[in-house]
């Protein structure tokens, strides 16, 4: 018999607040997830140079770089469970998404302790996020703009300065919000979208 009734998994700004914002320094605490794609602050009309943007400390910018970098080679092991693969791809994370079903997640929040920095929804959220940061990272036409924690680092497309949240819509992936968004389609459009952006401003013509 089919369930009429499906429990609803919590709102992404209730688990980004449980399970992310504790991490924030004290000062700097955001408690909700923010847009999927922005227009960044240093952007003004002109291909940006990243390397020139990144603004943290030269120490912190190397661990936080290498942070991503083991979060995203972790994703890649921890996926072979679901997809056999050499790397990473479209395929996979397509892969991941439909094995993160509603519930998968509902039992990955409960079995959760979000004041365990290794609890296993911060790790399933940081994984895909850098899953699709590398994803976008395969065309120069991205790169990482970095940030503390690292969690809070985002993906930039240096022609249009448009701010790419990947780590927000994992949250969101991880939540009734995104639950059912389907985050292949949702990557291929986010580069559509920018596609679009730059025919109708005439930019890189």
């Amino acid at each position: 018999m089919l369930r009429l009734f499906r429990k609803k998994l919590p709102h992404c700004d209730k688990l980004f607040k449980e399970y992310l914002s504790p991490w924030y320094s004290a000062e700097d605490k955001p408690e909700m997830t923010r847009p999927d794609m922005y227009i960044i602050a240093g952007y003004e009309g002109q291909n940006l140079d990243l390397d020139e943007l990144q603004y943290l400390p030269e120490e912190l910018l190397q661990e936080v770089k290498s942070a991503i970098d083991i979060v995203t080679n972790a994703a890649l092991q921890d996926y072979q469970s679901i997809k056999e693969s050499d790397s990473i791809s479209l395929a996979l994370l397509d892969e991941v998404d439909r094995f993160y079903d509603r519930a998968a997640v509902a039992q990955i929040i409960k079995d959760s302790d979000p004041k365990d920095y290794s609890n296993q929804y911060l790790i399933s959220v940081c994984e895909f996020g850098a899953t699709l940061g590398y994803l976008f990272n395969q065309s120069i036409e991205f790169g990482w703009l970095y940030s503390y924690p690292y969690f809070n680092s985002i993906i930039v497309h240096k022609e249009t300065g448009f701010g790419i949240t990947v780590f927000d819509w994992a949250v969101k992936k991880f939540s009734e919000y995104g639950i059912e968004d389907g985050f292949a389609a949702k990557y291929q459009a986010a580069i559509n979208g920018i596609e679009d952006y730059k025919k109708e401003k005439n930019i890189g013509a």
